[in-house]
Parts: C-alpha cells; structure tokens; sequence
C-alpha cells in the first residue's frame, strides 16, 4: 500500500547517548514504504512546536521500564491539547501491556514491531479499521480490543539496514563508530534479563534467535563506510559468538572486507582457545564479559547464570592473553545478597584483571524470571526497585560508585569498608563517571582527542538536560 502523503510518524525519544537500533529499524520499513518518519526529543516544549504545525500526526514511544512513567506523563499532557494516535512500544509495554488502560494512549504494540507499525501506519493513512492488527492493543471509545502476536520476522536479511540518517539530524550519530546488531534473541534465560520474559512469550513460536547472514553484516557497515569515517564497531548482540559457524565465516570475512577493530558480547562458559582464536584474527579489540556476582550460588541459582568461579576466571585468562581488552559487567544489591558478597565480587574482578569492571544495581524488572519468582513467593519487591534496606542506600550508592576504582587499585580494599560509610556520594559518583569515561575512549573503544571532546561534550549536554523538567 502507498502510504499517503500527509500523515507523518513521529518518534519521541528521550536521548541517553544511545544508539537507537529498535527505532532506527522501525524508520527504516516505513520509509522504505514511503511513510514520513521524523524524530523529536522528549520535550514538551519541543514536541508541542511541531505538533502545532497541525498536521495529522502517529506519535510513537519506544520505552523501557525505566522511562514508561515519563513518556506517560508527557503523552498524557499532550493528549490534553492536540488530537494524535499515541503508539507505545518496546521492551515494557511488550511485557505490561496494560498500560493502554492509562489516560491517553491509543496503542500498545507487543513484540517486534517493524511489520506491526507499518501495519497500523498503512490503515490509519487509509482510513481502515485498526481493531484487528496482530501485535497490537488497541483502545477506541473506551473499548480494548487484544489481539494475538504475529510470527517472528524469519529472516533477518529481509529488513532494510537501520535508519541512522534519522538519528544524524540530531547531531547524536557518532560517526567515527557504529552500534550493530548481527542477530536478535537469546538461547539464555538469566532470571533477571528481558529475555527470559521474550522467549516466554514466543515458546509456542520455538526459539526467538535468528542471525543475519555474515553477508548481510558485511554489507551493512560497507554501506556506513561510504557515509561517515568508521574507525571502530560495536556488536550489541547479546552473546556475539553464537552459533560457532557463523563466528568461523565471520572471522574470515570480516577480516577481508572491513578489517576495523570491534567490541562484543561473550559469555564466560563459551570462551575457549578457539573462539577467542576466531576473534583475536577478525580483529576483536575489546569485548564485554559478565561476571555479576562471585557468588555461585547466587550466580547459578538466583540469576540463572549457571557457570562456575573457575569458567569465569579462566574465560578471562584466555581474552587477556590474546591481548584483547576485557570489559566485565557485574551487579550488586541482588536479592539474598550482602556487603561481604560485594567485596568478594571485587576480588574475583581483580582476579580477572579486566580493562574495566562496570557494575549497576540489580533491577526487577516486571514479567523477568525473577520478578515472577519473586511474585509467586509473595516476597513483594516492586519493579525496578532496590533490593537492599533504605537505611543502607548511600552505602550500596558508594559501591556502587567506587566498584571499578577498587578493581583498578587493590589497595584501596583495605580502606573500602570506611570509605562506603562516608557521606561523600556525589564525589564518589564523579571520580566514577571520570573513571567510566576515560576506560571507554582510551581502553575499550579507541578513538581520537576529536571524538573523545565531542562525546564528552554530548554526555555533558545529555545529563544537563536531565536536571532540567519537560
């Protein structure tokens, strides 16, 4: 169907720093079917300007559970004053879709939604009924109408490339490095990750992991190379390395066409000689290893990560001594948990030596393993919430905060204990986010003093705009 001329798609987006890869692929079919697509910060004032332009507009959110009250909130007062179709989309609405209970959303969208968008998009701009489009929720005049989940998009290579000349225009593109995903799913089920709620809802769909052909990878960044001045490539898949057949073509490859150093995603009880072999020749500069927590029971029984402290530390030995950089993502305040178990996560870090140990407060997030777990236990522990006492917040805060630091310099292991206790947070919280952002540019994703300015200036700009309400 050709989509008519005067409607548009409007994504609003609260910028983080992110490359937005869901969105970029939703741009990306609609315009490849002829759809107006435009982007817009989520700001009230932003978005108002261009919805007094009075043309009919679909205003689309993608959130997760993090952000959901805030584009409600925003949604909500824009309803009040212009006339739109409110779509909502992305990891929490898949999981809550009850939201379209809530004053002024029009739409919520399950699941992937390239095909499900430009099927509403098609209908609205036709004038047809939208009652019946699979993926969605949809609420006219009060009334709710349900319906089923399309299949899986089969075949990656059938989706045009991400739309990043969406994000460019916001002066947001980094184009010195491009974020790229070569597949989607997991074949995991971590109790606290996304994934373990996805696959749930698709079992009856068999498995929700499909990969892009190695051709079909190559040719995506040959395509940014001809656009911005590439110098490094981020894979965001959740385990990079799978299927080990595809790893073998892509090692090769990659190699021969692109030959650009890469950062990716492992898992500590995949990595042997030969995959960290296959990275080191495609030219793998840095990847991303979790560790969570030392704890093995915890790690195994709680979180669904069942790998062992010796899997761990030696999967670490491994990229270390092929010369690969080692990021290694670990988690505190976990449920069942304790300060004495963070420290003991420390000395696994250092065991491990990485390049950098980021670590985040464990959030339980709604319709995951654990929050399931959680709830059929009647242990109530609210979504996205902190597991830990209140009385305690600034110490797990402090942490969290000085984790990597302490990775970097044993010695402050002896003066940890009392540093936590010292209401010193926001200095704390600095000397991580200047810790955080020299590991980044210098050691995992190298790029130069030009680049490095202008992502500094950026984040400023982006955290300065968070101090500041919509």
């Amino acid at each position: 169907m050709i989509a008519k001329k005067d409607m548009r798609i409007l994504f609003v987006v609260r910028f983080t720093g992110d490359e937005y890869l869901g969105i970029m692929s939703l741009s990306a079919v609609l315009k490849q079917y002829g759809h107006e697509v435009e982007l817009i910060e989520a700001f009230y004032k932003k978005v108002e300007k261009r919805l007094k332009e009075n043309k009919p507009t679909i205003v689309v959110y993608s959130t997760v559970t993090l952000f959901v009250d805030f584009y409600l909130k925003l949604n909500k007062r824009l309803k009040k004053e212009f006339d739109f179709f409110s779509a909502f989309g992305g990891q929490h609405p898949t999981a809550v879709p009850e939201l379209i209970q809530e004053e002024g959303v029009d739409g919520v969208c399950l699941g992937e939604g390239e095909f499900a968008l430009l099927e509403l998009v098609n209908a609205l701009c036709a004038g047809k009924p939208i009652r019946n489009i699979n993926n969605w929720w949809i609420k006219e005049n009060g009334h709710i109408f349900k319906n089923p989940l399309r299949p899986l998009i089969e075949n990656l290579d059938d989706l045009p490339f991400p739309d990043r000349d969406l994000f460019a225009t916001q002066s947001l593109c980094n184009i010195e490095k491009m974020s790229i995903m070569t597949g989607r799913g997991c074949f995991y089920n971590c109790s606290y990750c996304w994934n373990s709620f996805y696959n749930q809802l698709y079992k009856q769909q068999g498995s929700t992991v499909r990969k892009r052909s190695v051709q079909n990878v190559i040719q995506e960044i040959e395509h940014g190379k001809k656009k911005f001045p590439l110098k490094f490539i981020l894979f965001y898949d959740d385990i990079f390395i799978l299927p080990y057949d595809w790893l073998e073509e892509f090692s090769v490859r990659y190699k021969q066409c692109i030959s650009l150093p890469f950062f990716c995603d492992v898992r500590a009880d995949l990595v042997n000689e030969q995959v960290v072999k296959l990275l080191r020749n495609a030219g793998c500069f840095s990847v991303s290893m979790g560790i969570e927590t030392a704890d093995d029971s915890l790690r195994s029984n709680l979180l669904g990560r069942t790998m062992s402290r010796e899997q761990i530390v030696e999967a670490a030995k491994l990229i270390k001594g092929y010369g690969i950089k080692l990021k290694t993502t670990n988690l505190v305040d976990i449920p069942g948990s304790a300060i004495d178990i963070d420290f003991e996560t420390i000395r696994l870090n250092i065991e491990c030596q990485p390049d950098f140990a980021t670590v985040r407060k464990l959030r339980i997030y709604p319709k995951t393993k654990i929050d399931t777990a959680f709830a059929e236990s009647k242990n109530d522990i609210p979504a996205i919430m902190s597991s830990r006492n209140t009385a305690h917040t600034h110490v797990s805060q402090n942490m969290h905060s000085l984790f990597a630091i302490a990775v970097e310099f044993p010695f402050l292991l002896w003066f940890l204990k009392i540093l936590i206790q010292l209401p010193l947070g926001s200095v704390y919280r600095m000397l991580y986010i200047c810790w955080e952002g020299y590991c980044a540019y210098y050691r995992l994703y190298p790029t130069s003093i030009k680049t490095f300015l202008r992502g500094l200036k950026k984040y400023v700009k982006i955290i300065t705009r968070r101090l500041v309400i919509p």
